[in-house]
């Protein structure tokens, strides 16, 4: 007698219904993290047989940055306060314009080639 099963490990995710909040990690100015539940569930011929223990994370819809606790305003803030004075550190760009050492103004400076 030979018996033939088919079986299945896989993970389901269900968005809840929750208040989303700003992601800490691509600091997107619309709220885009959102709590859902991730629960994995073995199914033998397709019916659903076990459910185990389910997680529940915190995931970004830009950056899909994930989490397990809900992120708080406060590390919102302290990492646009380290990403604005990262910012202010780094010199613009020039693109070819230079300064004058006499009158200060700034130059464009033509390209030879």
């Amino acid at each position: 007698m030979i018996f033939f099963l088919i079986g299945s490990l896989a993970p389901q995710i269900t968005r809840l219904s929750s208040s989303p909040v700003r992601c800490p990690s691509c600091l997107d100015p619309s709220p885009t993290v959102f709590l859902n539940k991730s629960q994995n569930k073995l199914s033998v011929f397709f019916i659903p047989v076990w459910w185990f223990k389910p997680k529940y994370l915190w995931i970004c819809e830009r950056c899909k940055w994930t989490g397990s606790t809900r992120p708080n305003d406060e590390q919102v803030r302290q990492r646009e306060e380290a990403e604005l004075t990262l910012r202010q550190r780094q010199p613009l760009p020039t693109w070819g314009l230079r300064k004058c050492k006499t009158c200060d103004k700034e130059v464009k400076l033509k390209i030879i080639q």
